[in-house]
């Protein structure tokens, strides 16, 4: 049974119903194409962006390292994806698109082949009152 390492939390601004993870030294190439009204995510190597499927204007980001594959409570969350990243570095930069980028103290032990899940949902999180969304994202390696 897999265990997580690490969890961080950061307030994101959502622009569009768009927000990226895209790792420090991947930031040259083009964000990948937005996933559309039904998807979540949309991934190249380097650029993680998520779509909220409602109009927010903040959610709360958690980000979380695991030994293997991570836990998941798909009923708990609107919408959920996966990809594989090949990461240079495993240091993230939030792209809030029209707000910029900012560093975020959230990094992976190494860069290389990363699993990734995501996932969004409305409102509250475990009753805790705040942001208009939560956002999850969950890193082990394979791919």
């Amino acid at each position: 049974m897999s265990e997580l390492v690490r969890a961080d939390e950061f307030d994101v601004v959502v622009d569009h119903r768009l927000f990226g993870l895209v790792d420090v030294e991947g930031q040259a190439g083009h964000r990948p194409a937005a996933p559309g009204a039904q998807g979540l995510v949309a991934a190249n190597a380097t650029m993680l962006y998520l779509q909220t499927p409602e109009d927010v204007l903040d959610t709360r980001l958690r980000l979380e390292l695991w030994d293997g594959p991570a836990e998941f409570e798909a009923g708990e969350w609107a919408v959920e994806g996966e990809a594989v990243m090949d990461l240079p570095s495993g240091r993230f930069v939030v792209d809030e698109i029209a707000a910029g980028g900012r560093a975020v103290g959230f990094t992976l032990p190494a860069g290389g082949r990363w699993r990734v899940r995501a996932a969004w949902r409305p409102g509250s999180f475990d009753g805790v009152a705040g942001p208009e969304g939560w956002a999850l994202v969950q890193f082990w390696r394979g791919g």
